[in-house]
């Protein structure tokens, strides 16, 4: 009597164990992050919630949102193809089979399949929010912001690579920074930074603001100097390296 085919179903028995293993501990990283980023919100992000358009905007303006709205849509689009299309396929093509590698265990895979399915699923959201969020918070600035703040705004999107030109890392918007992260859109009073640091990285710079909280992100080498010129504006005797 052969033992392969208990030994391919004790291999399959403990590749689902991992899976079932594993899943809890990165669905807790993927709840607090959720935490962090639906649920807990900060003063600005409470009055995004609020936010619904008021004014008629000029043209260049509008042209400029119609860019973001087109980058949310693309990478909500790519994010879909990533996360959720391979396993709808997987799906389709599983539950459809009846026999072949599917015959013994069929039970244990669709149960692992699923749960990675539901993993998939919370992490394309959690995408997806944030960008819909940023693309919110890009409309209520253009809105609110002044001529001379919207230029500057045009000019770090003609410097970010154009791929992600409609994906600005931050934006001044009547004597208020505002800094995108992923976790989060920090408002900062710029004449309030106490202590700016910043280091060279693979992706661009890595700086370290100190305001009422220390913050750090990561700015793109090519519109660096649009934010170090805001922050000096504001703040020309700020400690800084």
């Amino acid at each position: 009597m052969s033992i392969l085919p208990n030994m391919e179903i004790l291999n399959s028995y403990q590749k689902n164990m991992y899976t079932f293993i594993l899943f809890p501990f990165f669905l807790l990283i993927l709840i607090v992050l959720m935490y962090f980023i639906i649920i807990r919100k900060n003063e600005f992000e409470r009055r995004l919630d609020f936010y619904r358009l008021q004014h008629q905007l000029s043209q260049k303006r509008e042209a400029y949102l119609i860019g973001v709205h087109k980058f949310r849509l693309w990478g909500t689009t790519i994010l879909f193809i990533i996360f959720i299309v391979p396993l709808l396929v997987y799906f389709v093509l599983m539950f459809q089979e009846e026999s072949g590698m599917y015959g013994a265990y069929s039970t244990e895979l669709k149960g692992s399949s699923l749960v990675i399915f539901l993993f998939d699923l919370l992490c394309y959201y959690l995408f997806y929010y944030v960008l819909k969020r940023n693309e919110k918070a890009l409309r209520m600035l253009v809105e609110q912001m002044s001529d001379t703040d919207f230029e500057s705004l045009l000019k770090i999107k003609s410097s970010l690579f154009v791929l992600t030109c409609y994906n600005p890392p931050f934006v001044l918007c009547n004597h208020r920074l505002y800094i995108f992260v992923f976790y989060a859109i920090r408002e900062i009073d710029p004449t309030k930074i106490t202590c700016m640091n910043w280091s060279h990285v693979k992706d661009g710079m890595l700086v370290t603001i100190k305001e009422s909280k220390k913050i750090l992100v990561t700015i793109p080498r090519g519109v660096f100097s649009y934010f170090l010129q805001i922050v000096q504006k504001y703040n020309p005797k700020l400690n800084n390296r």
